[in-house]
């Protein structure tokens, strides 16, 4: 824009010496045209702007008037306007051109050859696709101009509007119409409930899950397994009944042929995870992808690795052209395993943070219980550049609480060889249970006790700041093998409550955090299937009577309750997912971390003031969840009042 305004002032154009007054005077020129259009802003695209800008009343007008036509008449041929040569556009200057393209080029190829000499080779420019750009710029022009200069000898005059006014001809037949049989009705009047009333005007939001990583791929096969299981799909994902049991668009998109496909994008650098994946047969191979490390080591190689991200970005494009709705977006991986991926996490996060959708993330971090290790340094990077900014609601789990929790006899599976496929299937659970209100809550009836869920409502009742979002996860209604006759309780009880009290005292699947009745708490939303409303509400009012836990005395009553009796469940399941101020614990070891490993990941290529910006902000988040465990003075509150 200003090289243009100062082309203009070459030309003599001296009544405007900035760009704001070159805007006046467009606009008085305008004015005084009679040809004012409102601001563009106002209108729903641009389109629509340069329609009304082109179709004031007065251009309208002296349309008609030009062509002697009344509005509304139809479009006719005009003959005898061959000579009319129409618009021309002005000649182009392709030695200016090219002698400008060289030049550029020249400037790029220095542009690189510094970026080459600091070290710095992600940062250089693509002259190649420069390039390619420019080829295809001057192809396109052509195309354009021979477009503009071909000779019409068709032309019409009239706007054709009174086509849309003559009248149809009469089919003939019965003038009443035919009763209709309408899905949803029966023959008495009465309204049938449930999937079998036809498509619904309102479908259930969708949600994408983008897995990454070694841990994201070999934990995906358990997840997509039990949620085939929980909606009645065989091995290939379709149906054993003969019809969907819940509602299939949240997770799943459906075939042409029957089959419903899981929306899930899976991505690793390292080939075997994704082959390992694809053996399953659950997923669409086009959305399996498998980066080139091409000696990629920091976080920021996986951030540039623009081919690799694109190709990811693109599968999510795809996936939401197939999704009526989507509601957000669910990361699964493990921050401690791959700098790198780390990496291609964030930039994906940054992407899709400016849409109107919510991203959850389980994200796996290293035990907290030892001593500090380079593994906390990366999970404390990745806390800085990508969940810290870019996510609603991020969800800790590490191995070692998921070990335990396999081979613990109470609220555990009594597993004392454990394998993978085991750990994972507890990750599975937990994922089910927080999605299972958004997958059921069409097909159970309300008055079980069932309150619909979105990530939108989850995001805000756990979430009293926007930057404490760092949640413990917990899982309740686990049964060893040979325990089933053991569990002590009152008669008749209900097994749902025993179920919601392990969920809610004893199934962290984080450890180092603090125990539960060692922090303040900030919220809870309990996710329950298969058990009764009355139970879950007796044991979270047990808890908030109890005095052995502490909330937050701004927040005392931070509960979301999702309920509901499935009648396909055969034992009771319980997820629960906990603002708790012992997260705060966790960061200061990130941070301790990142300065510890300073070294380490300065040779790796993370920049020295990086690393110093990421110990500030993680310090800052410390600090955070410090204030918001603090006692709220009395004095204070005094203070405000007279100060009201």
């Amino acid at each position: 824009v200003h090289q243009a305004l100062q082309e203009l002032q070459e030309a003599g154009l001296s009544e405007v010496p900035n760009l704001s007054q070159l805007s006046k005077v467009v606009k008085k020129k305008t004015a005084s045209a009679d040809n004012s259009r409102l601001p563009e802003e106002e209108h729903t695209s641009s389109y629509m702007a340069m329609t009304l800008w082109s179709w004031t009343p007065k251009r309208w007008f002296e349309n008609i008037q030009g062509q002697g036509k009344a509005a509304g008449a139809k479009s006719e041929d005009v003959v005898g306007n061959e000579g009319n040569d129409g618009d021309q556009l002005p000649p182009l200057d392709e030695a200016k051109l090219q002698a400008n393209f060289e030049r550029k080029l020249t400037v790029f190829e220095e542009f690189n050859n510094r970026k080459d000499a600091a070290g710095r080779a992600q940062d250089k420019v693509d002259i190649e696709a420069f390039k390619t750009w420019f080829a295809a710029m001057k192809e396109s022009d052509a195309q354009l101009r021979a477009f503009c200069t071909m000779d019409s000898s068709a032309k019409q005059e009239g706007d054709g509007v009174g086509v849309l006014f003559d009248k149809l001809p009469v089919a003939g037949g019965p003038r009443v119409l035919p009763k209709v049989n309408v899905s949803g009705f029966k023959e008495g009047g009465a309204i049938s409930m449930g999937e079998g009333g036809g498509a619904k005007a309102n479908p259930a939001p969708s949600i994408i899950t983008i897995q990454l990583g070694n841990e994201g791929c070999s934990a995906a096969t358990e997840i997509w397994k039990r949620y085939c299981s929980e909606h009645q799909l065989d091995g290939s994902c379709r149906p054993k009944d003969g019809e969907f049991y819940g509602t299939s668009n949240p997770l799943f998109a459906a075939s042409t042929t029957g089959r419903y496909i899981p929306r899930a994008i899976l991505a690793s650098y390292d080939s075997s995870d994704v082959d390992a994946v694809s053996e399953a047969g659950l997923f669409n191979p086009t959305c399996l992808f498998s980066g080139s490390r091409d000696g990629k080591q920091s976080f920021y190689d996986g951030q540039g690795d623009s081919s690799f991200i694109e190709e990811i970005q693109e599968c999510l494009r795809r996936q939401k052209e197939e999704a009526d709705y989507v509601e957000g977006y669910m990361f699964v991986h493990n921050g401690t395993q791959d700098a790198v991926m780390n990496g291609v996490a964030s930039k994906l996060m940054q992407e899709l943070s400016g849409q109107k959708a919510n991203t959850f993330c389980f994200t796996g971090v290293a035990d907290s219980t030892g001593d500090v290790s380079e593994e906390d340094a990366k999970v404390g990077f990745l806390l800085h550049e990508g969940l810290m900014e870019y996510t609603d609601i991020v969800s800790f789990y590490d191995r070692k609480s998921l070990t335990k929790m396999a081979s613990g006899k109470v609220n555990g599976l009594g597993i004392s060889s454990l394998d993978d496929v085991t750990l994972n299937g507890l990750l599975a659970r937990l994922l089910s249970g927080v999605t299972g209100p958004m997958r059921f809550n069409r097909v159970v009836s309300a008055n079980t006790g069932m309150r619909s869920a979105s990530m939108q409502a989850i995001a805000t009742n756990l979430c009293s700041y926007p930057r404490i979002k760092y949640m413990l996860p917990s899982l309740g209604g686990l049964t060893a093998k040979g325990m089933e006759d053991f569990a002590v309780g009152k008669p008749g009880q209900e097994k749902g409550a025993d179920a919601c009290q392990h969920a809610l005292k004893r199934g962290y699947l984080c450890n180092g955090f603090g125990e539960h009745n060692s922090e303040k708490i900030i919220a809870y939303s309990m996710f329950c299937r298969g058990v009764e409303l009355s139970s879950a509400v007796s044991r979270v009012a047990d808890l908030k009577t109890c005095r052995d836990y502490q909330f937050v005395d701004w927040c005392p009553t931070g509960f979301s309750i999702y309920c509901f009796k499935d009648q396909k469940a055969t034992e009771p399941e319980v997820a629960v997912l906990e603002n708790n101020c012992g997260v705060g614990t966790y960061v200061n070891r990130c941070m301790e971390a990142v300065e510890q490993f300073r070294a380490q990941l300065e040779e790796s290529g993370v920049e020295s003031g990086a690393v110093s910006e990421a110990c500030e902000n993680l310090a800052a988040l410390g600090k955070d969840y410090q204030e918001v465990a603090a006692e709220t003075a009395e004095e204070c509150w005094e203070d405000e009042e007279e100060e009201f």
